[in-house]
């Protein structure tokens, strides 16, 4: 069995033809599809193993990054997207993407309900900034003092 993936489009939205040039090299049959089309046709999510979010600037990034389309996604196909998790299916967010699925309330997704639980803000710098980041977790509070 191929391994089937479907690359959103539409609305802003760019990168997904090399979302789709990626998933094919990794051996997956790739299907590009406007989100109306989704909207419209929700089982055509049922045949896929992969949902892609490329990057892009989606509706203009008028309101807040990726706002809008994490508003249209959340209404429009929230119950088939979180059939979709709860199933164990894959999701990629990429750059723009990311921030749709951090607003849509997907990531990190700490209660099992699609709520918005945290957001990206500007770094400290305030400009863009490519370079590998270290964390580590804060470790919890000794309840006995």
């Amino acid at each position: 069995m191929s391994v089937r993936a479907i690359v959103l489009t539409g609305f802003g939205i760019n990168c997904d033809n090399e979302t789709e040039s990626a998933l094919k090299r990794a051996g997956a049959a790739v299907s590009r599809v406007h989100l109306n089309d989704i909207i419209a046709d929700v089982s055509r999510l049922d045949a896929a193993h992969i949902f892609a979010v490329p990057g892009g600037f989606s509706f203009g990034d008028d309101v807040a990054s990726g706002k809008i389309l994490a508003n249209r996604l959340r209404y429009k196909l929230g119950d088939a997207l979180k059939s979709w998790v709860d199933s164990g299916k894959l999701m990629i967010g990429i750059c723009n993407g990311f921030q749709v699925l951090v607003k849509m309330g997907i990531l990190p997704l700490f209660d099992g309900q699609f709520a918005q639980e945290t957001t990206l803000t500007h770094n400290n710098s305030g400009r863009f900034e490519n370079r590998w980041v270290h964390l580590r977790p804060i470790p919890p509070q000794n309840a006995c003092g």
